[in-house]
């Protein structure tokens, strides 16, 4: 098994407990443009304080943020993530952060 594979195989185990303790949300993703829904898991985080590194006087601003599963879907900027629960749903605004299992993208509200 390659790094690839066994984060993946990590990372779906976790996003599996996760969501049986309620901290993981169903969801479907849209690509934009597109018609087509896919199931996904996404974990949702409200209100993250935002610094950046070059700040002299920081001062915080918020931003959600969704981390996807790459084994389940191929997000792109503009897609959209729609939370089964809530029904809410996200625009991919921003990619931040991705290794070869998840991504973590700022959302905005749709």
């Amino acid at each position: 098994m390659n790094q690839r594979a066994f984060m993946q195989a990590f990372d779906a185990v976790a996003f599996d407990a996760f969501s049986a303790a309620g901290v993981a949300d169903a969801a479907h993703y849209k690509d934009p443009g597109g018609t087509v829904e896919v199931p996904c898991t996404v974990l949702l985080d409200e209100a993250v304080e935002q610094f950046t590194p070059d700040d002299v006087a920081p001062i915080a601003t918020t931003v959600d943020r969704v981390t996807l599963q790459l084994a389940e879907i191929n997000p792109r900027a503009g897609g959209v993530v729609r939370i089964e629960g809530t029904g809410r749903r996200l625009k991919l605004v921003q990619k931040i952060h991705a290794d070869e299992s998840t991504a973590v993208w700022e959302v905005a509200n749709v």
